[in-house]
């Protein structure tokens, strides 16, 4: 039986009745598409599992949706007449959801009631519907996966990928048929300066990093692409071609680029990997620290190899600040329990000598500052302390960082060697008469406001003035006008490079 996964880009121009002559810049992809389209046909699959970068995405975790039909339109784009509506293949869709549950990976199921409580819809997005109509031109007799990857490390997409691998093999072990990937996505949106975004030379070098990735045959490129690289090419697709390399872990395939180009500042690439009769590397284990590929084809181990040398890596610079908090955390995350520094093995070579000495007879207010993926994961604090010494302090906040923000939910074990975590050790703050008196590099600030209060820290990425540090302390503190107090403080941070 042939397995495939197909590379499919989503640009809605490039439909004649939205983009008119100017499709005609794209031909090379609309040549791709329709090659793509006439393999379906070729194919015949009973359901086609679409991965998208434009459904219903959440930052921690993947979304399928769980509704029998779903329907959408390009009425967005100006053209509500050009529709579809596909029945969904729940049970599929529901084996893959209670497979990335049952291996601690974030997943929603979502339907059109959770969307309303959510204040969105679950349709289909034009991620889903460009491959759609190229695909319908020469085949519509199938059902439908959807699936939209969240904002989660790239590793975990190829462990989902094979995941949904693996639940495919059961599926047709119990109703042989064929099912067909679609992983769709566009490259960067930064090739030319009168694209959507501006240019980045970093956009040119994106593409082509994903591009020759499909023709070696080499997703670990990609997953070692470090996060700001990715930012500023700009793209939609990485996590859904990603999973669709994971899709064929453990797999002896064959790779084609069918066109790649970016006539309107967005790169679009055609392609696909398939195999006949390939050799399948199951990885059904407990969750995403102890998956285990068992031949040689699978990049299971590898990649958990590359996990575990980003956190040592990480780990060995770390000073004991940002050691205790981590230790916090983790013994928290697995126990939930507070992490006991005397009854911990081996502290006396965890920390530093004359730490913990030091530390247990000082206090001052401690923020825990925690990000994962460059992103925000989570920070609490304190202005002034609030136990009997630093090294309470800096647990009972890291505890409260990494389980008690109410912007985020809990952490949770699997994301643990994705953590980057700093501490901020606070002077005591002062009041000041005016905002002339605060520099955002060298003092954080405290707005007050009867019993209103809201506090930025200082040296912030993305704070570039006074008025912005003045006005996000406001705005935390939920203050909207009037007069307000002001203090400012001094901090010592704790993080490495």
């Amino acid at each position: 039986m042939n397995i495939n996964v197909f590379f499919m880009p989503h640009p809605p121009i490039i439909l004649d009745a939205i983009g008119g002559d100017e499709r005609e810049k794209a031909r090379c992809t609309i040549e791709g598409m329709i090659m793509l389209g006439k393999k379906v046909s070729k194919i015949k699959p009973e359901t086609i599992v679409f991965i998208t970068p434009h459904g219903n995405s959440f930052s921690n975790g993947t979304c399928i949706l769980g509704d029998e039909v779903l329907k959408g339109d390009f009425a967005q784009f100006g053209h509500s007449e050009i529709n579809f509506e596909k029945k969904v293949n729940t049970k599929l869709s529901n084996m893959i959801y209670d497979c990335f549950e049952a291996r601690n990976f974030i997943c929603v199921m979502m339907d059109k009631q959770l969307a309303e409580s959510y204040n969105i819809k679950a349709n289909l997005d034009h991620g889903v519907m460009v491959p759609m109509y190229f695909i319908d031109q020469f085949y519509t007799n199938y059902n439908i996966v959807h699936i939209t990857p969240g904002n989660t490390p790239l590793e975990e997409n190829y462990f989902l990928g094979k995941l949904v691998k693996d639940m495919v093999d059961e599926y047709t072990n119990e109703n042989p048929t064929k099912i067909l990937i679609v992983a769709s996505g566009d490259l960067s949106h930064a090739l030319l300066d009168s694209g959507p975004y501006a240019y980045n030379e970093n956009g040119h070098m994106f593409d082509k990093t994903v591009k020759n990735s499909i023709i070696n045959k080499e997703p670990l490129t990609l997953l070692q692409l470090n996060h700001k690289f990715i930012e500023e090419a700009a793209q939609c697709g990485l996590r859904s071609f990603i999973m669709g390399f994971g899709y064929f872990d453990g797999l002896k395939y064959e790779s084609k680029v069918i066109s790649y180009e970016g006539p309107f500042g967005v790169g679009y690439l055609t392609g696909f990997l398939e195999c006949a009769n390939g050799i399948v590397s199951h990885s059904l284990t407990n969750n995403r620290g102890e998956l285990k590929g068992n031949t040689d084809l699978s990049h299971i181990d590898t990649i958990q190899g590359i996990i575990n040398n980003r956190y040592n890596q990480r780990i060995v610079k770390e000073d004991d600040y940002i050691k205790l908090a981590r230790k916090s955390i983790e013994h928290y995350v697995h126990q939930h329990t507070k992490f006991d520094v005397k009854k911990a093995e081996h502290h006396d070579e965890i920390f530093s000598k004359g730490f913990l000495d030091e530390a247990m007879h000082k206090r001052a207010g401690a923020f825990i500052s925690i990000h994962k993926e460059d992103k925000l994961r989570g920070c609490i604090g304190t202005t002034e302390p609030t136990s009997p010494n630093l090294v309470d302090e800096i647990i009972y906040n890291a505890i409260s960082a990494c389980s008690s923000d109410p912007r985020f939910h809990p952490v949770e074990v699997d994301e643990l060697k994705d953590l980057e975590i700093s501490v901020d050790i606070l002077s005591p703050y002062e009041s000041i008469d005016s905002m002339n008196e605060l520099n955002i590099n060298k003092y954080g600030v405290i707005v007050e406001q009867g019993f209103k209060r809201g506090l930025l820290l200082p040296n912030l990425d993305g704070i570039n003035s006074v008025d912005e540090q003045v006005s996000i302390a406001k705005q935390k503190a939920g203050i909207v006008s009037g007069k307000i107090k002001l203090y400012r403080f001094e901090v010592v941070r704790h993080e490495i490079d």
